[in-house]
């Protein structure tokens, strides 16, 4: 009995810091995960409105666009390192792609942002480490296909509308002056370059 015991002890204990190896290594390399694709800002002056009711009305008009299985919540995250102040954004999770979006009081305006972000898996992150071939297989393994440009171009431009629509609909209600079709234009970032 008291073998058993040592055994599970042992395997325990082996459990324990291969959980906690990979919580080190996740804290470590959860940004490199995630590459930006593209992202977008504007600053409507003379203008105020509750950052919560902006993500009220936009988490309602995501949610309305139709598409399965996104996920929709407040964040907090860090202004800075780990001793700073958090902010709270809205998070749109849709497969691969993360799109997390800022709205915020600035001086006399209200400034809106927001930034898309393709999640990496770890298995093409490690390949791609490889010296001197790990890009070469990384690019045979994880293939840029039609289907991953596309989908990212597709919930860009869906989660882009809907961040519109919600300003056009405050703006529209204060008798705000409309964006230009300069400022309502992302700015793209080539994502899948190895």
């Amino acid at each position: 009995m008291n073998e058993v015991l040592y055994y599970i002890t042992i395997y325990g204990m082996y459990l324990l810091y291969a959980l906690i190896l990979f919580l080190v290594l996740k804290f470590i390399f959860s940004s490199l995960f995630k590459n930006y694709h593209s992202n977008w800002n504007t600053l409507i002056d003379d203008f105020n409105f509750s950052s919560q009711e902006f993500y009220k009305l936009l988490k309602v008009e995501l949610h309305n666009q139709g598409i399965t299985r996104i996920k929709i919540q407040n964040v907090s995250l860090k202004e800075g390192n780990a001793f700073s102040s958090n902010r709270t954004y809205l998070r749109a999770t849709w497969k691969e792609y993360q799109y997390d979006i800022c709205a915020a009081p600035f001086g006399n305006g209200f400034f809106i942002s927001w930034w898309l972000l393709y999640k990496n898996s770890i298995g093409q992150l490690l390949v791609s480490k490889i010296p001197f071939v790990g890009g070469w297989l990384a690019r045979k393994l994880y293939p840029v296909t039609y289907y991953k440009v596309d989908t990212a171009s597709m919930f860009m431009t869906y989660a882009q509308s809907a961040v519109l629509k919600v300003i056009d609909d405050i703006t529209n209600q204060k008798g705000i002056r409309a964006l230009s079709e300069a400022q309502r234009k992302p700015i793209l970032n080539d994502i899948f370059k190895r």
